[in-house]
């Protein structure tokens, strides 16, 4: 994974920032042979709940269905927990099946919510 800035993005996941990444102070990319194939962006907690916001995850989709989302994602989680986050908050619903894989509940004040378990 690297950090990286909205120039960087190619076309597809600038898509994505454009759209979903309003705010985001944390952009990441992976890449594979030099080519980014999966991205995303984190917005950083808010006192006084401590909840990162997952505002886009995205995967280049001839690559999907190869564990690739869920290893980016564990990293935002890694990411938001060395930062003492409490847990990841994500503002919509898409994939669903995808949010639910990775542990994340419905939540009132947020559309799905992921805690992270106190050591």
């Amino acid at each position: 994974m690297y950090r990286a800035e909205s120039a960087d993005l190619p076309t597809y996941f600038s898509e994505f920032q454009a759209q979903f990444g309003r705010g985001a102070d944390l952009l990441r990319v992976a890449k594979l042979d030099g080519r980014i194939v999966a991205a995303y962006a984190l917005t950083s907690a808010v006192a006084p709940r401590g909840y990162f916001g997952l505002n886009w995850l995205a995967v280049l989709p001839d690559l999907r269905r190869q564990g690739i989302g869920r290893w980016v994602a564990g990293h935002a989680m890694g990411v938001a927990e060395s930062k003492s986050g409490s847990g990841l908050v994500v503002n919509h619903d898409e994939p669903l099946e995808f949010l639910h894989k990775l542990g994340f509940r419905a939540d009132v004040n947020y559309s799905w919510r992921l805690e992270f378990l106190p050591e």
